[in-house]
């Protein structure tokens, strides 16, 4: 590479640092090694590695976070509804009768909560878009984490994607837009009241 760019390794080798702090490529070393492009996990990282250094410094808060979502997810959700596969949708509704028996049995992992998110966005079929709205999702998680769910709290949350899934199952991207721009407002209601406890 470096007489095909006509410049030193060293300067090379430098570029090829600076690429993977970027999270663009990921440098392996050993007898198959190499630098390879960055896949989706890498480019995921290398984004939330960036937005938690924003907040750790105090630049973004969570309120922040939640309205670039407001923003991001009911268009993604939108977009779901128009390019989800049959796949898609059995994977969205797997997630969504999971919380709905552990809201039965009188539990909600967090865990859930995000898989719902992270396939609503996988099925919008937009790798950037997928990218970002999981890294935002990521960094506001801890804040969610802390935060207390009441039953009813939780009882919202599902019914939320419940109705979200059945709009994005039917095609009706209106109404599934509308239903995910109110969950994630409600969601951040319950932070802002939550950071006043």
């Amino acid at each position: 590479m470096a007489e095909r760019f006509e410049t030193s390794r060293l300067a090379l080798r430098e570029a090829l640092r600076a690429l993977e702090q970027e999270g663009m490529i990921s440098i392996k070393r050993g007898h198959n090694g190499g630098a390879f492009v960055a896949d989706f996990d890498s480019a995921l990282r290398a984004l939330l590695n960036s937005l938690n250094t924003v907040v750790k410094l105090g630049q973004a808060k969570s309120s922040h976070l939640s309205e670039v979502r407001t923003i991001l997810e009911p268009e993604i959700t939108m977009l779901a509804t128009l390019r989800a596969t049959a796949d898609d949708l059995s994977g969205i509704e797997a997630v969504v009768v999971a919380q709905e028996e552990e809201l039965r049995n009188g539990e909600l992992s967090r865990k859930l909560d995000m898989d719902f998110h992270r396939q609503l966005a996988a099925a919008a079929h937009n790798p950037i878009l997928d990218i970002v709205v999981n890294a935002v999702n990521e960094s506001i998680r801890d804040v969610i984490s802390r935060s207390k769910r009441t039953d009813e709290m939780r009882t919202r949350v599902v019914g939320y994607h419940r109705s979200i899934f059945e709009a994005v199952r039917i095609r009706d991207a209106v109404q599934a837009r509308s239903v995910m721009t109110e969950h994630v407002e409600d969601v951040q209601c319950h932070l802002e009241s939550a950071g006043r406890d």
